[in-house]
């Protein structure tokens, strides 16, 4: 089962079960080079959330604030390490990891569309965003490579841990800024967190299913998450956003 209580199978056709393949198992190229972009692209979410988090461990508005934003940054670059160095135990360098990742819309779209990051940014970000990503590292949990899958396994306990500090963290602002700023911030996101999973089945979707790296669709991740998503948006007390258009890319 997943987050949002929906159940997590195997596809029929996957030829590598979860955690069936070790470092030093055989590796076919294509299957080494799928998880190595796939690790690359988690790499760079993970570096990206510790950049995006970091400036503000100084700019947030009190002590508690910044305290929890530190402890953000410092899971989130123990968990981009984390996943260098499984590349690196298969011959990649840190450094060279961002060549192996595949191009993803979302962080150029966020950069054009919120230039500037304020501090509701900042708030929805815990409580949305990282939630999403959550997500999105569900599949890799149970990835058919063993030490891969381990490492997630172990991330998605401080994920979970995340996004029940997020609804808290969210509730506490809306205490102290009010409703309609974090509401306004809300409308900004939603669409944002939708587009993280891309479209509805990216053109490795197979490839990825059948070498057990993956057991879902973007689309049936995307889902799992907008369950999970206006579930807590509604307990927090907002509402959930109208969007323009209900299907990817949500523009």
């Amino acid at each position: 089962m997943d987050a949002a209580g929906q159940s997590l199978q195997v596809p029929s056709y996957c030829e590598y079960p979860p955690e069936s393949v070790d470092l030093d198992s055989p590796m076919t190229e294509e299957y080494r080079a799928t998880l190595l972009r796939l690790m690359a692209n988690q790499a760079y979410g993970e570096r990206h959330a510790s950049n995006t988090y970091a400036p503000w461990i100084n700019r947030a508005p009190g002590i508690e604030e910044r305290r929890i934003i530190g402890e953000i940054v410092t899971e989130e670059l123990s968990h981009w390490r984390t996943v260098v160095e499984l590349m690196s135990d298969l011959g990649v360098p840190w450094d060279e990891a961002p060549s192996y990742q595949s191009f993803h819309h979302f962080y150029p779209l966020c950069r054009c569309f919120v230039p500037v990051m304020r501090w509701t940014d900042i708030v929805m970000s815990t409580f949305l965003i990282d939630r999403a990503a959550y997500y999105m590292l569900e599949d890799y949990a149970r990835s058919s490579y063993a030490p891969w899958a381990r490492a997630v396994q172990a991330s998605l306990e401080e994920e979970e841990r995340h996004a029940d500090l997020g609804m808290e963290f969210l509730a506490t602002q809306m205490e102290k800024l009010g409703t309609q700023p974090l509401q306004r911030a809300l409308n900004k996101w939603w669409r944002f967190a939708l587009n993280m999973y891309g479209p509805s089945k990216s053109r490795h979707h197979d490839t990825y299913l059948r070498l057990g790296l993956k057991f879902r669709s973007n689309e049936d991740r995307r889902r799992a998450f907008t369950i999970d998503g206006i579930r807590r948006i509604e307990e927090v007390g907002l509402t959930v956003p109208k969007l323009i258009h209900n299907s990817y890319p949500y523009f």
